[in-house]
């Protein structure tokens, strides 16, 4: 079995619109993790900013640290931009 790339609590985004063509904007909280045999590891995750959650596989999940260096990029007095 794979190891996981993601640890329960882990803030992330979804890369991929869900099967039913939703897709939520914004970060997810890593609420869970579940094997798979199939497609690889699954992850329970809740929107941080609603109450949507949704099972998602690991190849649509990326690290929110990246979005959050960016964000703070853009807020920064420095880019004079807010």
């Amino acid at each position: 079995m794979k190891d996981f790339k993601f640890p329960v609590g882990t803030t992330v985004q979804v890369s991929r619109k869900s099967l039913s063509g939703h897709a939520a904007v914004g970060a997810f909280k890593v609420l869970a993790r579940y094997p798979s045999d199939s497609s690889g590891p699954m992850y329970r995750v809740r929107s941080v900013l609603g109450s949507e959650e949704r099972m998602v596989p690991e190849h649509e999940l990326s690290s929110s640290a990246q979005m959050a260096e960016v964000d703070a990029a853009w807020k920064s007095p420095k880019s004079g931009r807010r």
